[in-house]
């Protein structure tokens, strides 16, 4: 048995959202990572050599110092070639959560509402335990950084 950290993930969805089960839900009691879905409201053809981020309509507040980092999902990174990019979510990002997607592969690949689209871990041996607020509680954890993200800090 693994010994984890729980720490509290305040979050909330946004109109967009798109329900999923998986979502924010680690799939076994040994995943190092937590799914992340697509919200969208029609299927996205991501052609063959394309990149494209993907809202998920969340916004979540970890404690601080705590990070996230987006990974592949193993299973369309083998078998379709695509590849989740881009990283990091700062401790004080406050923006809805986009996953860059690129489809390294030969084919267009088609990614539906709801869909499962990458896996976000904590640094270990911390894991999310998650707490769905209100945007106007969400509002109160604001940072100085806010919703400034994807090269909002200069080159």
């Amino acid at each position: 048995m693994i010994d984890y950290i729980y720490t509290a993930v305040k979050f909330t969805k946004l109109a967009h959202y798109v329900e999923n089960p998986n979502n924010l839900t680690y799939s076994t009691d040994g995943a190092a990572c937590f799914d992340i879905c697509a919200a969208l409201s029609e299927p996205y053809i991501l052609k063959a050599g394309e990149r494209f981020g993907f809202p998920t309509a969340i916004k979540a507040a970890p404690e601080a110092p705590l990070w996230f980092r987006v990974n592949s999902r193993s299973g369309l990174a083998l078998k379709q070639g695509i590849f989740a990019i881009g990283g990091i979510i700062d401790t004080d990002y406050r923006g809805e959560w986009k996953i860059i997607l690129v489809n390294g592969g030969k084919d267009d690949y088609v990614i539906n509402p709801g869909d499962k689209i990458a896996q976000v871990e904590l640094p270990f041996p911390y894991r999310a335990k998650f707490e769905e607020v209100s945007e106007a509680e969400f509002a109160l954890l604001e940072t100085k950084r806010g919703e400034g993200g994807f090269g909002s800090s200069g080159r």
